[in-house]
């Protein structure tokens, strides 16, 4: 029953939302890909579209917006074919679920941590709170990163506090009821505008796998022909943005509508943030540290769960090899 009433409510949403961005033959093979928001986060795959590069793989890229807890049910049912939300199915496949991890556009974090007008520094936060999404959440994650490479205290110097999203969170730092928080790379260049103080960017630090995508292993062992060429679209696409700006730029002022100077901010992050020698990859050693802090730590895990339970690159490797990018 629940999983009727996930297909019809799928079937509805991907009817409404299609987009058919580049012309595809009449022929091409649709793949359904669920995103939970639409930010830079999920730039390559805009920028793949807007480029005719799925096209290319005669693929029709189909995407909706959805919560991270539908989407893992949608994993497991086969109503979709991709998450971008794989830190949801890297817990779920920490419990057992069939799922995987299958590829990071970027190896460091998208996150600017943005503090008040009133805040200049990072050891101004001192005795402060800073707000986040939920405890464990990425946002806390990202405002402790930027405390530790500043040697302070996340647990013992702040206070954080669950204000909701962006813009809630806004308007909390400008009546003091916090004083930081870690903001998505667009938002952070306006907040900058406005006065707010930029107090580190994440894609400055150490590595940090990133808005990454995942699958089933049904999906893997059955349909692993469609998600490798949506996955070789996607590599084409990341060593786009690092090679080719200007385009770059066009292409995310068309999509995210903000100010040529906001686009140019924002996607200078992300291009920082792609790693050239690696584009779609994470080290074992940064993999690690994602899982201790935000799989093993939050469900209370005795030990954590081997990579290769929650990470698949197999499809990655291969096509980094067939494009030459590593031997």
């Amino acid at each position: 029953m629940l999983g009727n009433r996930i297909r019809i409510v799928f079937t509805l949403m991907f009817f409404v939302i299609t987009l058919g961005v580049a012309p595809c033959p009449a022929q091409a093979e649709q793949l359904r890909i669920a995103l939970s928001t639409k930010d830079f986060g999920y730039l390559p795959l805009f920028v793949g579209m807007r480029t005719g590069m799925f096209a290319q793989e005669n693929l029709e890229i189909q995407w909706i917006q959805v919560g991270s807890s539908i989407v893992v049910t949608a994993l497991l049912a086969g109503e979709i074919d991709i998450a971008g939300i794989a830190g949801s199915a890297m817990r779920a496949a920490a419990r057992g679920a069939p799922l995987k991890a299958i590829l990071f556009p970027y190896n460091r974090s998208l996150f600017v941590l943005m503090g008040a007008p009133g805040i200049k520094r990072v050891q101004d936060l001192k005795g402060k709170i800073i707000g986040t999404t939920g405890p464990g959440a990425t946002t806390e994650l990202a405002a402790s990163m930027v405390l530790q490479h500043h040697g302070m205290d996340p647990k013992k110097d702040v206070t954080f506090m669950n204000i909701g999203g962006a813009e809630t969170s806004v308007i909390a730092m400008r009546n003091g009821t916090i004083q930081a928080r870690a903001f998505n790379p667009d938002a952070a260049v306006l907040l900058k505008k406005q006065g707010f103080t930029e107090l580190g960017v994440l894609a400055d630090m150490g590595p940090w796998p990133w808005a990454g995508y995942s699958t089933s292993d049904a999906n893997l062992a059955n349909r692993r022909d469609k998600l490798k060429r949506w996955m070789r679209a996607m590599v084409k696409s990341l060593q786009f943005i690092k090679t080719r700006k200007e385009e770059t730029f066009k292409i995310a002022q068309a999509e995210f509508n903000h100010p040529r100077d906001v686009t140019e901010g924002a996607a200078e992050i992300c291009m920082k943030a792609i790693d050239g020698q690696n584009p779609g990859g994470a080290s074992d050693e940064s993999l690690r540290a994602n899982i201790d802090l935000t799989i093993t730590a939050p469900l209370k895990l005795g030990a954590p769960p081997p990579i290769a339970k929650l990470v698949d690159f197999s499809l990655l490797n291969e096509i980094q090899r067939e494009l030459g990018i590593r031997k």
